[in-house]
């Protein structure tokens, strides 16, 4: 299987300074706006800008995160090509009829289909996301919430494969008879809510951007939930345990929550989920914990001294102490998509945060270790939403395909309740195709579920809205992908060099 976002660009932040933007330097052309799909995929937005000397052509072809250039384009109304990128390259042929515009592309001997329309806009315009608005009467959030409704029921593969078709519609004219009564910001969880009765993660509203939080950071240990992170005027609560939110017990609240994260995952993607929405005070008001902005914290300190945290959210502030010191190990470097260290045995760690770059991150990797051979290869993935897996397919085979690497006792793979999507996939290819030792705890993402997101706007709120378009069986019969050494994160993780899942792999003899 060829996947678009593979092919046309892999989906890469490679729209650089370096490229210049997206503008071409002699000025606008003639521009289209649309879709391109290619074989049963999701469509993607794209973007055609045209110049024209005499016959020739020259020009852009721009997806989401790539941008692609004209080469040997000639035509009138009717253009025959090339593009070529960093993100492949192919035959493309365009035809424009007055304002629209169809065309037909070849990628790795599957074809692909475009269609668009003329626009005033340049690429940068028209990929940006629309400004976003919670002020709406309404009238208009009637409009977005029928829009989202058809969304969901019609652009899902499956939306009826874990709820009943009556009861989602009983939940949405639920919430349509309420619009009048709530604000801006409670729609939009309520969109949320919606969304989550889907039950697959991929499906989803996004909440709002830009509104207040509330400055405190938990993570969900084998004991419950800690603090982990807050403002630093208040860091004598970091390392406490939640017992209750105003007054309501922890157990209480994070029931309430479960409406609010997709159920169709493992409970661990229920683990992730829930620490970020105890800091949005919107999420805490829906879910009947007070008016807000002031919230009530009642904390267990490790001597088990009961102490009341008053937060009120803001716009500004962050959770700027964090235990320990630092964060662990897994989500250090936070801005690089792929990180790695040689530590002191010899091991080599690679932190597999993000598919951005994958390519070239992956044959840089490849060549240091060709030429350093090391004992033992440990690949976190922890920390890892998701891509495109068959870019990461590509990296297990050329694992795969050096036996030294290979081997049980050397290749290590460690994975979380973060471990998601297209990420889950990789690791399940390595625990199927490799002599890999997967370590951690069971991945988030279920290994057979609903995948391929396709995304949309709702035309006057701007929020933005996934929806899954594939079903795939990775690990058929399996609820979870659970790992060979299991070892849950531990608060010692926090501000240490080697967290408890590392130290653990170090412990294993090498062969």
């Amino acid at each position: 299987m060829v996947r678009f976002k593979n092919i046309l660009g892999f989906i890469f932040l490679l729209i650089s300074a370096a490229a210049g933007g997206i503008a071409m330097a002699q000025g606008a052309g003639e521009r289209f706006a649309g879709e391109a799909s290619l074989g049963a995929q999701p469509a993607i937005p794209i973007h055609i800008e045209l110049h024209r000397s005499g016959e020739a052509v020259t020009g852009t072809v721009s997806i989401p995160g790539a941008t692609f250039e004209l080469v040997d384009a000639a035509g009138g109304n009717a253009i025959a090509g090339r593009f070529q990128g960093q993100g492949g390259s192919g035959a493309l042929t365009l035809n424009i009829a007055g304002d629209d515009l169809t065309g037909a592309f070849d990628l790795a001997g599957q074809p692909g289909t475009i269609t668009a329309h003329r626009t005033a806009a340049d690429a940068e315009s028209f990929f940006r996301p629309p400004e976003q608005r919670l002020d709406l009467t309404t009238a208009q959030w009637t409009e977005d919430l029928d829009r989202l409704v058809t969304i969901l029921t019609t652009e899902h593969a499956s939306p009826f494969h874990r709820v009943s078709r009556a009861q989602f519609e009983q939940q949405a004219s639920e919430l349509r008879a309420a619009l009048p009564k709530l604000d801006g910001p409670a729609v939009a969880v309520e969109f949320r809510r919606l969304a989550a009765l889907i039950g697959d993660g991929h499906t989803s509203v996004a909440l709002s951007n830009g509104r207040p939080r509330l400055p405190i950071e938990f993570y969900w240990f084998e004991d419950g939930l800690r603090v982990t992170g807050i403002s630093g005027s208040q860091s004598s609560a970091l390392g406490a345990k939640l017992i209750a939110v105003n007054n309501v017990a922890v157990s209480d609240v994070t029931e309430r929550l479960r409406a609010h994260i997709p159920q169709a995952e493992t409970q661990w993607h229920f683990r992730a989920g829930v620490p970020a929405l105890l800091a949005n005070p919107d999420v805490l008001r829906a879910i009947g914990l007070g008016a807000g902005p002031a919230y009530t914290f009642n904390l267990e300190t490790e001597d088990g001294t009961q102490k009341s945290l008053d937060m009120t959210a803001a716009t500004e502030t962050g959770a700027d102490a964090t235990l320990s010191g630092d964060v662990p190990l897994w989500q250090r470097n936070e801005e690089q998509a792929f990180w790695s260290e040689r530590l002191a045995d010899g091991s080599v760690y690679v932190n597999w945060r993000s598919y951005d770059g994958l390519a070239d991150n992956m044959a840089a990797l490849l060549r240091r270790l060709d030429a350093e051979h090391p004992h033992r290869l440990i690949i976190d993935l922890r920390d890892n939403d998701g891509g495109d897996f068959n870019i990461g397919r590509i990296f297990v085979e050329e694992i795969k395909r050096r036996p030294w690497l290979n081997r049980r006792g050397v290749l290590y793979v460690m994975i979380g309740r973060k471990t998601f999507s297209a990420a889950m996939t990789n690791a399940v290819d390595f625990q199927r195709s490799t002599e890999v030792i997967l370590v951690g705890e069971p991945a988030g993402a279920a290994p057979n579920n609903w995948q391929e997101v396709r995304r949309f706007t709702l035309p006057n709120s701007g929020l933005s809205v996934g929806v899954s378009t594939r079903y795939y069986e990775f690990l058929p019969g399996k609820a979870d992908l659970v790992p060979d050494l299991s070892i849950p994160p531990e608060p010692s993780d926090w501000g240490s060099p080697e967290d408890a899942g590392l130290r653990l792999v170090l412990a294993q003899p090498v062969p």
